[in-house]
């Protein structure tokens, strides 16, 4: 079996509470607004799944697999490429009107796979960090109740 590799983000922070945040990161149909401009294609969610193409990586199927409400978000995911992964995200609490969060990505893959994908994982999880931070519709997510 291949050795697991975890990559980790930068923390982000974002003008909206802990609640609000959850709420807006558990309904998958929302992740489609925080991606950056470019990354994915074909997008396709309910509240609980999501599929999309990626460049060079080819259709990448994730569901919500966790959350602890207000705290943590796991979701898994399956790609052609790499195979399962995991990505999770701790929320934290700053304020009523500001929390911060951290992305970590757990990936199974063989060594030459590693490799090949060199830190293009950190940086790609630093760019989701970004475009969650400069989203925005954080007006939108306080008293979040519907996908947006």
């Amino acid at each position: 079996m291949s050795p697991l590799t975890t990559y980790t983000s930068r923390r982000g922070e974002v003008p909206c509470g802990d609640s609000d945040l959850y709420a807006f990161l558990t309904d998958m149909r929302n992740l489609r607004s925080v991606v950056p401009e470019g990354m994915i294609t074909d997008f396709e969610a309910t509240e609980d799944h999501c599929s999309f193409k990626v460049e060079k990586t080819g259709r990448i199927a994730a569901s919500l697999a966790e959350a602890l409400p207000h705290s943590l978000i796991k979701y898994d995911a399956e790609t052609f490429l790499t195979g399962r992964m995991t990505v999770q995200v701790e929320i934290e609490y700053i304020t009523n009107l500001r929390s911060s969060f951290h992305l970590t990505a757990g990936v199974k893959m063989n060594p030459i796979m590693k490799m090949f994908l060199g830190d293009s994982a950190g940086r790609l999880l630093d760019s989701l960090i970004d475009s969650i931070e400069s989203y925005d519709g954080f007006d939108k997510v306080r008293g979040y109740s519907q996908s947006l």
